[in-house]
């Protein structure tokens, strides 16, 4: 069964259309947010809708939508709200249909997370904006017209739903819509040869982290120590066993004042390597502590991997061998050695990592 029939199936209406948004924050992969639109009840407004997500509309002679769009607005535990690709901040407005348009009806509710509704300045002055909520908002019932639902996302939604903002909600780094063709969508959905595996790497600052990262990615190495702040990410795709595989990597900083961010960047992470410095007993300590969270918050669906860096270090090491590996094995874990500097280890690591459990049997396929 592909990827549109599990979708089809969950349809309140078989002839409702699917859309999707490949969302991105600051140029790094969040996911994608797959949406039902609700033609059955509002169809000109999910026809709106539709046609801004697939580039149809056009303006003099241009394709008009979705595409590369910000989500300029998010406020927890409320919604957040998109589709302003005129002005960028919430004050444009167009529609297939000119200017503005009527509201539809106000059959459907704003009855939980997921849905999907039209953001207005008024009555009867819907546009390109929408929103998502984040929870119940039965007080937007009979102003705000309902049009549709997320069917497959929700933990994208809620990771747009905890960046930080700035002035009017307005969120720190760009949230973008890379892409929103649906039958671009369907056609990778369908595809068995090529993958994504989130990984997500963690542990104290200048443990060598981001040098591990850029050795791996580039092939680059820095003396120079630079903290990560909050987090950073980049993708290396490799060939595993006749597999193409896009391993998203996400670094994340290792200072105290950022720990609490942690799992808003490693939710839905098939695969963590959680690194110490050999040479540092305490980031070693430390590296518990960060295992422990990230099994509170993912249980064993993620494949664990306890890596020492700093292996060319190997004459001042604190931490023996023999503890870590030990301690590796009754978490489940595995273990590897590694230098950022000499290159030693690091490509093997991430290998054995998409080996190493059933998460490499069911990556989410791109």
């Amino acid at each position: 069964m592909s990827d549109y029939d599990k979708y089809a199936e969950q349809l309140r209406h078989p002839d409702n259309p699917i859309v999707f948004m490949e969302m991105t924050a600051g140029g790094a992969p969040l996911g994608t947010i797959v949406m039902e639109l609700f033609a059955d009840v509002t169809p000109r407004t999910a026809e709106n809708f539709r046609q801004f997500c697939t580039g149809e509309f056009r303006k003099d002679g241009v394709p008009v939508g979705y595409k590369n769009s910000q989500f300029h607005r998010v406020i927890k535990d409320f919604m957040i709200q998109g589709g302003d690709f005129v002005n960028g901040d919430g004050t444009g407005m167009m529609s297939i249909y000119g200017a503005k348009f009527r509201d539809e009806n106000f059959e459907l509710q704003h009855n939980g997370p997921g849905i999907l509704s039209m953001a207005n300045a008024g009555t009867d002055t819907n546009g390109c904006q929408f929103f998502i909520t984040c929870a119940k908002t039965d007080f937007l019932d009979g102003k705000h017209v309902v049009f549709g639902r997320v069917l497959d996302g929700l933990l994208t939604v809620r990771k747009i739903e905890n960046v930080q903002t700035g002035a009017n909600n307005k969120p720190k780094i760009p949230i973008l819509v890379a892409q929103s063709d649906p039958v671009q969508f369907m056609e990778r959905a369908g595809t068995s040869e090529d993958y994504q595996f989130k990984v997500v790497l963690l542990g104290e600052g200048a443990v060598g982290k981001s040098s591990l990262l850029m050795r791996y990615v580039e092939n680059k190495f820095s003396p120079r120590h630079i903290s990560t702040i909050q987090a950073s990410f980049q993708s290396k795709q490799v060939d595993i066993d006749g597999a193409h595989i896009t391993l998203n990597i996400w670094d994340t900083a290792g200072q105290e004042k950022y720990h609490a961010l942690g799992p808003i960047y490693y939710r839905g992470s098939q695969g963590a390597l959680l690194i110490y410095d050999i040479t540092d007993q305490r980031s070693f300590d430390r590296a518990k502590v960060w295992l422990k969270e990230l099994q509170r918050a993912l249980g064993d669906s993620v494949v664990l991997m306890i890596v020492g860096n700093k292996f060319d270090l190997e004459r001042n090491r604190t931490v023996p061998l023999e503890e870590a590996q030990e301690y590796a094995s009754s978490m489940g874990a595995m273990y590897e050695e590694t230098s950022a500097k000499e290159d030693i280890g690091i490509a093997q690591a991430f290998e054995k990592l998409c080996k190493g459990g059933p998460a490499f049997l069911s990556f989410s396929v791109l």
